[in-house]
């Protein structure tokens, strides 16, 4: 009898083990985990793995404890903690979020933050995580996020309503080492009371014990508004870090390079705010744009010298700053350097190819100033030079006009066109994100018909329910026989697109807003059928107007034909829609191009799809990762283009599952710097721009 009971004893035993190792093993795959409370996201978390979705269902939940991250994703499978959908779920009480340990690849996503401040926080030892699409309101003294550890990526929230000593951000490192290759972009920092003390920096970015370390990092579209906490906005107190295309407006606070060398701030947007005051060496200030400041551009009058042996903590001496290629319109004061008992000025300044149209004194230099280089500059309407040499400048009207962005822009025939003078290492682009080659304009502004990627920011543009500036997709259609509509931007006759049925249209994206005149075609079969077609031009897909109706090819020619507009249309969409042909319904055209006049304005970003497309790390280096979801199965595409619109490589195409779904991006063999990745969800379009690195 015992030897017939042991053994069945063991294969139960036996079972319950194979039982639990199975479930282990099932669970290991990336799911889908639903949760209603706060208790139920803890366990939810300290089970997760590689590729979960934990989702915590809409609602309001009071913390009394911190919910602890410290759990591993991948770079193509990280684990999103997120709410039911964005802004659903509030988070008050007083305990928050703390990613500790070696958590890596988590996304946080869709929250709004309402308790109480300093507890939103990360440990050096993290890496890869992701704060998007949140709400920060947390109340009383302290960080709203404090940011540590390595390569996070902080984009699309919105931080608001503070009254309380502390910083919206403060980013901070470890030992001497600040945090590196940070990308905080896309955020709207609104209303911020102003405080008596100091300490209310609305970002801070670093400390003082930082300041000699390279963060290698990107602060870029982002937007400040009614922030007035104390006298420095965004403080900089590191090295190395680039600030570029945000807006900073009506902020009573100076935008800092407080402590550090080696940053580089351009194209950013300065309306009624007392602009940027520069301490350490060798910074690269250009490309920006000043409007009613006072004052647009403080040269720091250092009262130390850190290369010298003095301490960190000093207002250090600005050696061999460049200051260029910036335009500042009607500011009160427009380059200064204030005077300080003792001061030690700044050294080899170069103050270059500015342009300074109206206000006070061109220049007012309180300090030593040694070794300065001024050249190239065009001063207008200003209350005289003041300070600057007469060798510096010439006086003369460079022709600016505000464009329907808001922002100053050189007019055809203006003196700053083709001006500059000298040769600057690093000045990359224009207020525009516009690359400047060749000779170079005086001023912000380069004359260019390449893609604006950059402009006045607006509150629809950033925060959490901001639309994504760059889902311009050069060109898309309605439908394709696997004759992609990225064919007719190749520059190749010999290819083309193509799409049966009517109507059938192929869109374009003209990256701004556009006089559209006409619309060059090279038809395929030109010359064997005469094809009908129709033009729409708007500034966003669902408001197309039709600019003609009822055009027809000649049937005679397979080269480009010219149809002109009866009257130009404003727009930043061209669609043309196709009615086929005398002898069927394709319509296919090898090679199309838009006639237009002058950019005149940014339009409304296309309205986002539900499916979300995201990209991650994204600027990339050799390697990123794309990911979307679906509630349903689905026939999908995706496709890389680079900016031009022409095909790289088509990722994925086919029915899908419902789910989540992630493919790798490989960049490392592409020579360009951006790229568009276009996800095509049974006809519903959404798009993704990369910046590679």
């Amino acid at each position: 009898m015992r030897f017939v009971f042991y053994p069945l004893r063991n294969f139960h035993k036996k079972l319950l083990l194979f039982s639990l190792v199975i479930l282990s093993v099932l669970h290991l795959h990336a799911a889908t985990v639903n949760v209603s409370s706060l208790s139920a996201l803890q366990t939810a978390i300290n089970s997760a793995v590689a590729g979960d979705v934990i989702i915590l269902a809409n609602g309001v939940y009071t913390a009394s404890a911190a919910i602890n991250i410290n759990k591993q994703g991948t770079a193509t499978q990280p684990i999103t903690i997120q709410a039911q959908t964005i802004g659903g779920v509030e988070i008050n009480g007083t305990a928050g979020i703390t990613i500790t340990g070696s958590a890596k690849y988590i996304v946080i996503k869709g929250f709004k933050f309402t308790f109480n401040a300093n507890l939103a926080t990360m440990a050096s030892t993290t890496s890869f995580c992701r704060w998007t699409r949140n709400v920060f309101e947390t109340p009383g003294d302290g960080e709203n996020l404090l940011l540590n550890g390595n390569d996070h990526e902080v984009d699309y929230n919105t931080f608001q309503h503070k009254n309380a000593m502390g910083r919206f951000i403060a980013v901070r490192g470890s030992g001497s080492q600040i945090a590196q290759r940070l990308h905080i972009h896309h955020n709207y920092f609104y209303d911020q009371a102003v405080q008596t003390a100091n300490g209310a920096e609305t970002v801070q970015f670093g400390l003082s014990g930082y300041s000699m370390s390279s963060s290698n990092s990107l602060f870029e579209y982002n937007l400040f508004e009614n922030c007035a906490g104390e006298n420095e906005l965004l403080s900089v107190k590191s090295s190395a870090v680039t600030i570029r295309y945000n807006t900073i407006r009506n902020c009573p606070a100076q935008f800092t390079l407080r402590h550090g060398n080696f940053c580089v701030v351009y194209g950013n947007y300065f309306i009624n705010t007392p602009g940027i005051r520069i301490f350490g060496d060798d910074h690269k200030v250009f490309s920006n744009h000043f409007e009613n400041c006072n004052p647009a551009i403080n040269i720091g009058n250092g009262d130390g010298e850190v290369a010298n042996g003095d301490l960190l903590t000093v207002h250090d001496r600005p050696d061999r700053c460049l200051i260029a290629f910036n335009t500042l319109v009607n500011n009160t004061t427009n380059y200064v350097q204030s005077g300080r008992t003792n001061g030690l000025g700044a050294t080899f300044t170069t103050f270059a190819n500015n342009i300074i149209q109206g206000g006070g004194p061109a220049a007012s230099i309180a300090g030593p100033y040694t070794d300065a280089t001024w050249t190239g500059n065009i001063i207008y309407g200003t209350n005289g030079a003041g300070a600057m040499p007469s060798a510096g400048y010439i006086t003369v009207n460079p022709m600016l006009a505000r464009d329907a962005t808001g922002s100053f822009h050189l007019q055809s025939g203006s003196p700053a066109i083709d001006a500059a003078v000298g040769t600057y290492a690093g000045i990359v682009a224009d207020m525009d994100g516009q690359p400047r080659s060749g000779t170079l304009d005086v001023g912000a502004d380069e004359v260019s018909a390449a893609p604006v990627i950059a402009r006045l920011l607006q509150p629809t543009m950033v925060g959490v329910n901001g639309a994504d500036p760059v889902d311009c997709v050069p060109v898309i259609a309605s439908a394709d026989d696997g004759n992609v509509p990225a064919n007719v931007l190749d520059g190749d006759f010999n290819t083309r697109w193509s799409a049966s049925g009517n109507p059938q249209w192929i869109q374009f994206c003209l990256g701004d807003t556009m006089k559209v005149t006409g619309v060059k075609i090279a038809f395929f079969n030109g010359n064997l059928r005469k094809s009908t077609f129709d033009i729409k031009v708007g500034y966003d897909t669902s408001n197309l107007s039709t600019a003609a109706t009822g055009l027809v090819s000649s049937g005679t020619s397979t080269a480009f034909e010219t149809f002109n507009l009866a009257v130009p249309v404003t727009g930043r969409y061209v669609r043309i829609v196709g009615h086929g042909n005398n002898l069927n319904l394709w319509n296919s055209y090898t090679e199309v191009q838009i006639l237009t006049g002058t950019a005149l304005a940014a339009a409304k970003a296309a309205p986002t799809a539900e499916t979300v497309l995201e990209v991650y790390p994204n600027p990339a280096s050799s390697q990123a990762t794309a990911t979307f979801e679906l509630k349903q199965p689905t026939v999908i595409s995706l496709v890389l283009y680079d900016y031009s619109g022409k095909v790289i490589k088509n990722i994925a195409a086919g029915r899908v599952s419902a789910g989540r779904h992630t493919y790798p991006l490989s960049l490392d063999k592409l020579s360009g710097s951006t790229y568009v990745l276009q996800l095509n969800c049974n006809g519903r379009i959404i798009s993704k721009k990369i910046n590679r690195l």
